[in-house]
């Protein structure tokens, strides 16, 4: 609703009408004001029925962004209305990291300005400052997020041209992050790592006992293996290719034993009031994918452990069918499958580097693990399909790519790796070969 308010000086009355916007993220206050100057020679009623439909007018005006002057609007209050403008169709997450951006890098520099008045070497600018502190990539997201604001800016007749239309993005210093995965043979030691057992120290802690009353246990060591349901996750995400959202969403309607598939159509996202289901981004990202024979007697008998859980629970069972649970059936939390990852590794390591210093001279020593994210083993998927010599049409459709090219973009690198593989292996053969003739 407007705020009218009466303003009296030497030259008569006039009115300064305000509407109310919302707030920015530093919490102020968005407003968008204007005056009107009634005619003298009216009646009090006239004025009243012309200042009426004048603020019916300029509401009208402000709320469809029809009264963004380019001209006298500064770039950082535009920048705050496209993001609450876009807000309802990209996920939180995204949104995080736009406002992030924003925030960061690309206010502070524009600060100031008036968004008609910014132009395209003033973008190029830009860029290059960024050039020597950070990856190409970082400096393609910035150039994402300003075209989405002068495109709208065009589109809300703000401004007639997009200024970064054109602009280069300059070659940088940093080089971009290089993918981390494991090679098929890693990829084997893994899997046995999660059947192996690793000792574990417990600080000393308080707890409960059945009447209630507290107790203290002292510091204590104990071996523990990898629960089934996270050998079943990482299994999935190193076998099947799947992101961790695709895999925390999967409900056991998803999962067909008979014919060894399993079914994507969402996947699991944050949100500012918690996890959230939603479709995946593209069709291809609705998809069936094969399971290994091999790993379906685990899936098996998580399935059996699962029931056994649900059954002892009875009527305190939370869960809704989800594949992956916390203790009473609730949905998994979105970050546990990464944190118990990123546990497990250097234990492992650990366990290799004590277990080779026991190993006398000229015994094979156990082979480390690298350090991965958990997001790594879908990319060792990716890398294990090339090797397996699977056709790259395939491997797009495990990883559920809109395009063949997007799969060829990220893993160029990996699959020029793995080509040397094979060509080290024909040179192997055909020295085989020599040897055997000579």
């Amino acid at each position: 609703m407007a705020d009218i308010k009466e303003i009296q000086n030497k030259k008569g009355i006039s009115y300064k009408v305000s509407i109310s916007l919302g707030y920015d993220a530093n919490g102020k206050k968005i407003t968008k004001s204007t005056t009107f100057t009634p005619d003298p020679a009216k009646s009090a009623k006239q004025v009243e029925k012309d200042l009426q439909k004048f603020v019916i007018d300029f509401e009208d005006k402000v709320r469809n962004e029809e009264y963004f002057d380019g001209e006298k609007l500064s770039f950082e209050e535009f920048s705050y209305k496209w993001l609450d403008h876009v807000k309802p169709n990209i996920a939180y997450n995204t949104y995080d990291g736009y406002q992030s951006m924003l925030k960061t890098k690309i206010i502070p520099y524009f600060r100031g300005y008036k968004i008609a008045k910014i132009k395209l070497p003033m973008i190029e600018a830009f860029y290059l400052t960024l050039a020597d502190k950070y990856a190409r990539g970082t400096i393609k997201k910035c150039d994402i997020i300003l075209n989405g604001i002068f495109k709208t800016a065009m589109r809300w007749q703000s401004i007639g041209k997009n200024p970064c239309a054109g602009a280069i993005i300059p070659q940088t210093k940093k080089k971009e992050a290089e993918l981390k995965y494991f090679t098929p043979q890693q990829a084997l030691t893994f899997l046995a790592s999660l059947d192996m057992e690793f000792e574990t120290t417990y600080k000393g802690h308080k707890r409960i006992d059945d009447t209630g009353k507290p107790y203290f246990v002292g510091e204590y060591i104990e071996k523990r293996s990898v629960p089934t349901q996270f050998k079943v996750f990482f299994n999935i995400a190193l076998f099947c290719g799947m992101r961790k959202g695709e895999i925390l969403a999967l409900h056991w309607d998803d999962i067909d034993l008979g014919e060894r598939t399993i079914k994507i159509t969402k996947s699991v996202s944050i949100s500012k009031d918690g996890p959230v289901l939603k479709e995946p981004k593209t069709k291809s990202g609705k998809r069936i994918v094969s399971i290994p024979v091999q790993i379906l007697p685990l899936l098996m008998q998580y399935k059996n452990e699962y029931n056994i859980l649900k059954i002892s629970l009875g009527d305190k069972w939370q869960g809704k069918g989800n594949l992956f649970v916390q203790y009473d059936g609730e949905l998994m939390g979105i970050h546990t499958p990464y944190h118990r990852f990123v546990k497990h590794i250097p234990k492992y390591n650990e366990w290799v580097d004590n277990a080779n210093k026991e190993l006398s001279s000229g015994q094979q020593k156990y082979e480390p693990l690298p350090i991965i994210p958990l997001h790594g083993l879908r990319h060792s998927c990716a890398t294990l399909l090339n090797y397996l010599g699977v056709n790259i049409i395939d491997i797009s459709n495990v990883l559920g790519h809109a395009q063949t090219s997007t799969t060829m973009n990220i893993y160029a690198h990996s699959f020029e790796e793995q080509k040397r593989v094979a060509s080290d292996k024909i040179d192997e053969f055909l020295k085989k070969q020599t040897d055997k003739s000579a």
